[in-house]
């Protein structure tokens, strides 16, 4: 199986992940804060791997070239089943990151140290 394959069961499964541009899991620190892009939004059980492989994937890899190594590309899955792919800034101090997340109107920041979602609202 491909890592594009493994993250597309990761949303069919209603989890979530954060990569890199290339695909490969991002091994430092930080908060991944989202809003860095509009966000791709599609129903998990609606999402086909055609749209998730040929379109919302390679249209966030795109946008990271040349910035690659202060963005993850995100994706998870709300209580609701919404799929959500798009780009997220890495913060290294928590308050800041806090603070972006609040003001891009997240509804959480994802702490990378402890593989843990910290709720905004």
């Amino acid at each position: 199986m491909t890592k594009l394959q493994e993250l597309y069961f990761t949303i069919q499964g209603w989890d979530g992940f954060s990569v890199k541009y290339d695909l490969t899991e991002y091994g430092g620190g930080g908060y991944a804060v989202g809003g860095a892009s509009e966000p791709i939004r599609v129903k998990a059980d609606e999402m086909s791997w055609n749209f998730f492989a040929y379109i919302a994937m390679p249209s966030l890899q795109e946008l990271t070239r040349g910035k690659a190594s202060n963005l993850l590309i995100g994706g998870w899955v709300d209580d609701d089943g919404m799929a959500f792919i798009e780009l997220s800034d890495i913060v290294q101090d928590r308050r800041q990151a806090i603070e972006l997340g609040e003001e891009r109107e997240e509804k959480a920041i994802y702490d990378l140290w402890n593989n843990e979602e910290i709720k905004l609202t």
